[in-house]
């Protein structure tokens, strides 16, 4: 009996080194090991950059920015560039249809980042993630209640299930929506968009229950 346990003494202090090495290897493992909601999960373009900031009241200022710098593509090749298509160009590009790399590089550049919960995403040409399809950014705010039927200088105004723009400013008495948008008539262009042509809207934040506005509602932008 003595042998025995002076045995198991023995094989417990071999062991030891050996378990201490298996359970610092589970947990740089575990360090190691990807996020599921990491964008580098979705498509290999890395991981996400902090969590949404704002305020909202910056997104309009900034595409304004936008378009005082005439950004047009040279003979429609869905490359945007500065001073009428002539200069360098533009950071949104993904040399592909552009209006909601333009929309979501402007709500990035405001500090919104909820967007890259999205399916489709793409780098542009400044290496920003920006989302790249109008119907994909539907299925995204609409999961994620940032879909609404009442518009907010900021959020993103959608016609149909092509096109999208921001919006600037709301007039509720003549039923339309004045949006900036990217990739209109091949440039960036302020748009006046009647209410019945109106999709719906996108919010760069969650909406809570009490934000939502549906489109039955008196409140609605939507006709």
């Amino acid at each position: 009996m003595i042998v025995i346990a002076t045995d198991i003494r023995n094989s417990k202090r071999r062991l030891a080194p050996l378990l201490a090495l298996v359970v610092v290897s589970l947990v740089l493992l575990a360090g190691l090991a990807p996020n599921p909601s990491d964008a580098s999960v979705r498509g290999g373009i890395g991981p996400p950059p902090p969590i949404s900031k704002g305020p909202i009241t910056k997104v309009v200022p900034l595409a304004k920015i936008e378009l005082g710098k005439r950004v047009i593509e040279r003979r429609g090749d869905n490359v945007p560039r500065y001073r009428d298509g002539r200069g360098r160009i533009a950071p949104y590009s993904i040399g592909d249809a552009w209006c909601v790399a333009f929309a979501t590089w402007i709500w990035r550049k405001a500090g919104f980042t909820d967007y890259l919960g999205a399916d489709l995403l793409s780098r542009s040409f400044d290496r920003s993630v920006v989302a790249v399809q109008v119907r994909d950014l539907t299925r995204w705010a609409v999961r994620n209640n940032h879909w609404s039927y009442r518009a907010k200088p900021g959020h993103l105004v959608l016609y149909g299930d092509q096109h999208m723009g921001i919006v600037e400013r709301i007039n509720r008495t003549g039923r339309a929506v004045t949006s900036i948008e990217g990739n209109k008539s091949n440039r960036v262009r302020r748009v006046e968009i009647d209410m019945s042509r109106v999709t719906g809207y996108v919010s760069p934040t969650a909406l809570s229950l009490g934000q939502f506005v549906p489109a039955a509602s008196s409140l609605a932008d939507v006709d």
